[in-house]
């Protein structure tokens, strides 16, 4: 009882994390942390103690009986986060990192990536990863992995993501010519006005408020408005502006409405794709034919579904038990953990995505699938392979700071309630970004 007591450490204040993670590291330095029956400790630090942080400590041991994972977790499972608490976690995980000690695994799906990355505080995992035979790199979906690189090398790997998809009324939209691997929002606006007009309470998009889809366009081209290394925004730039005014402009013509829409009276949606049951539940929630597209995005951009980590794992660069932080990570890949029900998410591995999907295929085909509301649901076999198609083209993933969007949205709510001009509203937001930026 007393060795488990101690398996998982939920610290009741931020900076503790730092203090406890430094003290450790100090005792260790230079040598293998010793546990209980003079087992190998591995630190894994996360924000919450998880069902599946508790069964992936116990499978982990059973795999591996001389490593004793010992979880570091800020908060317990469904304990809400107060005012400032998220910021105190970030400044104690940077806190121990920058001293040299800290975890040895952490998972960073809420820090600041690029900043450890640059300050050297995190290992390149490529050639642990590509010389590492047991793994069955056919099966990864690459692209994923790829797509979450940062500076040419692979610091980070998903335990599992969710996915921001743009899906369209297929009856509705049927004979448009819509070019989806090259529309803008201009382009989207333009077609919408023509495929809505006419159409009584007809819109492109409905229940969306505009702040909303500002903040949704500046998540999609983050890099453009956000340099988090050099810790700029370029929301007061004419380009920027410019977004303010179409978004308005939009909804001024009656393209869009933050207002609900009947059946059938809408042409798109966007929505986040949770897990595979999602790529059936979501878009026939909202049409009865509906179609996998890309999102409008600018042309230096990609339009295909983004990624949104659900966890993302890392090793610390000066861990003193760097092999045994990879098996974690080697066994966070695995299809056993893939697998677990407790893990959250789309896998990492394209036969555990297969494998559901091909299920809920053949449960739709025989009349046994029934919506989250219990209503039968018909698909054909092509809006499976349209998403699988989509899913291994997806390289759309933007690193960002949930603060500056909340910042985008409240700000632009502003202009267009009509409390402040477009110029007025970037104006507060590159000051207000600038300055969380430089905390």
């Amino acid at each position: 009882m007393k060795k488990r007591m101690g398996k998982t450490v939920i610290v009741a204040l931020a900076v503790s994390i730092a203090l406890v993670a430094c003290s450790r590291g100090t005792e260790n330095a230079g040598k293998k942390p010793a546990g209980d029956e003079g087992k190998t400790v591995l630190t894994l630090s996360v924000e919450e103690a998880t069902p599946f942080y508790a069964a992936l400590e116990r499978k982990f041991e059973a795999e591996y009986p001389d490593i004793d994972l010992t979880l570091q977790a800020y908060k317990q499972a469904g304990e809400e986060w107060k005012a400032g608490e998220i910021e105190e976690y970030r400044k104690s995980v940077n806190t121990a990192l920058l001293s040299g000690q800290g975890p040895d695994v952490i998972e960073m799906s809420s820090l600041p990536i690029s900043d450890y990355v640059a300050k050297g505080l995190l290992q390149n995992m490529d050639e642990l990863l590509q010389g590492d035979s047991s793994i069955k790199k056919a099966e990864l979906q690459q692209n994923i992995l790829d797509a979450t690189r940062e500076n040419g090398g692979l610091y980070a790997i998903p335990g599992g993501y969710s996915l921001r998809a743009f899906i369209g009324n297929g009856e509705a939209l049927k004979g448009a010519d819509i070019r989806e691997k090259t529309w803008t929002w201009q382009d989207f606006a333009e077609m919408a006005k023509t495929l809505t007009q006419g159409k009584d309470k007809t819109f492109a998009m409905a229940e969306y408020p505009p702040d909303m889809l500002m903040q949704e366009i500046t998540v999609d081209n983050y890099k453009t408005y956000v340099d988090p290394n050099a810790k700029q925004a370029k929301f007061d730039s004419p380009e920027f502006v410019a977004l303010l005014h179409q978004v308005k402009q939009m909804y001024d013509d009656g393209v869009m409405t933050e207002e609900s829409a009947g059946p059938g009276k809408q042409l798109f949606y966007s929505a986040v794709l949770r897990d595979p049951a999602d790529v059936i539940n979501v878009p026939h929630q909202y049409f009865e034919h509906p179609i996998f597209m890309q999102k409008p995005h600018n042309p230096d951009q990609s339009g295909t579904m983004r990624i949104i980590p659900a966890t993302l794992f890392g090793i610390r660069a000066k861990s003193a038990v760097p092999d045994d932080a990879w098996k974690l990570i080697r066994f966070l890949l695995s299809e056993e953990v893939q697998q677990m029900p407790e893990r959250s998410g789309f896998s990492l591995l394209s036969s555990v995505n297969d494998q559901r999907l091909d299920e809920m295929r053949q449960q739709i085909a025989d009349g046994s699938y029934k919506l989250p509301d219990g209503t039968p649901v018909k698909a054909e076999d092509e809006e499976f392979n349209r998403f699988r198609q989509m899913l291994d083209a997806v390289d759309h993933y933007s690193p960002l700071d949930a603060k500056v969007i909340s910042i985008v949205g409240e700000e632009s709510l502003a202009f267009f309630s009509g409390q402040k001009s477009a110029e007025e509203a970037a104006k507060l937001m590159q000051n207000r970004a600038t300055t969380f930026l430089n905390e």
